[in-house]
């Protein structure tokens, strides 16, 4: 636990939740189920983070629309 001590703290990426993934894999077969839940858990957070950008990258990507003045 010590060497965690000294790590900083980044941004999760999509590379790190499916490192995490695998590794949880790894634990999981190596022990079991008991794992399972946490694997489902990292599992939702790369779904809900693939979710989060790619409706931030839909609107970036929407073209802009001019108003035009009736008249």
């Amino acid at each position: 636990m010590d060497e965690w001590s000294g790590r900083k703290w980044e941004p999760v990426t999509e590379e790190r939740l499916l490192r995490a993934i695998d590794v949880l894999v790894g634990i999981a077969k190596e022990h079991g189920s008991t794992f399972d839940p946490v694997l489902e858990t990292v599992r939702q957070e790369l779904h809900d983070f693939r979710s989060r950008h790619q409706s931030a990258a839909d609107v970036s990507q929407k073209p802009e629309v001019s108003l035009r003045i009736a008249g």
